[in-house]
């Protein structure tokens, strides 16, 4: 029976043997054994007949000739090769194998291709992820598939976002992209052509894994549309899934089936499968992580109702009209609220947006936060600083850290500036708070977070 659970050797190998290991530094075995070599695995096998040595191992001729059972294969072959090299793996006993080589239904290759499902399906109890993928990585333990060259990028920080990409390069890129952000990722999963384990095999499992608290994908098309909205329509439930559908246009779709050999789909479908699934659907990259960062470290709201906290009106009045553009409402204060900010702050001008005015401080701020989080007739905070007003002191930032551990209710902060407001942010953001510099980005994404937390009372 295929359940989440056998595709965990994929991510927590005990012992890992990689068939066609290169020598030379630029190949794609080269670096794959290269990149599990830092893995936190018990042993590490490299396969390749032409030499008794690689990078400092010993090199076995054949599956057959390791000296122990082994979890987890890689397979970086050519095309011709493959059927054969996963016979054995799989005749050795093999929980998982990931078959990195490309070459078969994406380019319309067929004999190879049947092959490999006919393999497939005599031998369930190998799971296979592939081919025309780079596999996995799990930023947990190291182990890591991919033949991304690590010196030609950035390893993301350690976080609770996991990652599923049909698409192998966008997925390269994502990680890189991440590795400069203040959120970090967990596990990522590329599975190319899926003739075995598929989108939902992977959103199932990330389901039921602890250290994944927000799903995220690129997605070009299902492999089986009825399995995939069963599954993500089940996960969903328990944990957020936002999804980026690639080959939205007619153009873009023929593009997608040659890529991955998917069935890409009517966009209308997909966006009506995603609606009743309780899938989010993100309109860009920079969408899709916006989004998943304030699911994954915010609290969902009872409702849609936004207040601002600004020390700029005109700041303050751009974001009201993202607000009510994205479908939100702007919150309004009970005269208990607004009599609290009046003693409190009293030359602020108290609705929505509260306007703090220029010579605002962090204490002024700390007291609006302090009091608004606590009104019942707001769901959501929007705080908008200009960090270059001089009353605004670095030092005094970890006041923000006293007013975040007080709200209860998901809150987000914006700054629009160079590298000095790019400082000021990342201080922001140590003391507790989500921070996303434009209020457009952020009102799409709390637009979701308020969808979403819908979805789930429905549910």
């Amino acid at each position: 029976m295929q359940t989440p659970k056998t595709l965990e050797p994929f991510f927590s190998p005990k012992t890992v043997a990689v068939i066609g290991v290169s020598n030379k530094k630029g190949k794609v075995g080269y670096t794959i054994f290269e990149n599990l070599k830092k893995a936190k695995i018990k042993k590490l096998f490299a396969i390749n007949p032409k030499h008794k040595i690689v990078q400092g191992k010993k090199s076995y001729p054949s599956i057959q000739s390791i000296p122990q059972k082994t979890e987890l294969g890689v397979i970086v072959l050519p095309s011709v090769l493959v059927p054969k090299t996963l016979e054995e793996c799989m005749k050795a006993g093999m929980k998982a194998v990931i078959i990195i080589s490309a070459g078969f239904s994406e380019t319309g290759e067929k004999k190879l291709t049947k092959e490999i499902a006919e393999l497939i399906r005599k031998n369930p109890q190998t799971r296979v992820i592939g081919p025309n993928c780079v596999g996995i990585t799990n930023n947990m333990n190291n182990v890591d598939t991919t033949f991304f060259e690590k010196s030609r990028m950035k390893q993301p920080k350690k976080g609770n976002l996991s990652f599923i990409s049909q698409s192998g390069a966008l997925g390269a890129m994502i990680l890189d992209w991440v590795a400069t952000q203040e959120f970090g990722i967990n596990k990522f999963a590329s599975y190319g052509n899926a003739m075995d384990v598929d989108e939902a095999d992977l959103l199932e499992y990330f389901g039921e894994d602890k250290g994944t608290k927000v799903i995220t994908a690129y997605l070009e098309g299902a492999r089986d549309g009825k399995k995939f909205f069963k599954t993500a329509k089940k996960v969903s439930k328990k944990k957020p899934i936002i999804i980026l559908k690639g080959g939205k246009h007619e153009e873009t779709t023929k593009a997608a089936a040659s890529h991955t050999g998917s069935l890409a789909g009517s966009s209308k479908v997909y966006e009506a499968v995603f609606k009743q699934a309780g899938i989010i659907e993100a309109n860009d990259l920079l969408d899709l992580f916006n989004i998943a960062r304030i699911l994954e470290k915010e609290p969902l709201p009872k409702g849609n109702r936004v207040q601002i906290i600004t020390n700029g009106g005109g700041f303050g009045i751009v974001t009201a009209d993202q607000i009510i553009q994205n479908k939100l409402e702007l919150a309004k204060l009970s005269k208990k609220t607004i009599k609290q900010l009046k003693k409190e702050i009293p030359n602020a001008n108290i609705g929505n947006p509260l306007d703090l005015l220029g010579d605002a401080t962090i204490s002024d701020y700390k007291k609006a936060i302090t009091s608004v989080t606590k009104d019942p007739n707001v769901d959501i905070l929007i705080i908008l600083i200009l960090f270059n007003l001089p009353t605004i002191r670095l030092e005094h930032i970890k006041e923000l850290n006293r007013a975040k551990l007080k709200v209860s209710k998901p809150a987000v902060v914006c700054s629009i500036g160079s590298g000095f407001t790019k400082k000021y942010l990342r201080k922001v953001e140590n003391a507790g708070f989500t921070t996303i510099p434009y209020p457009t980005l952020a009102a799409q994404a709390l637009k979701e977070l308020a969808q979403y937390s819908k979805f789930l009372k429905k549910n």
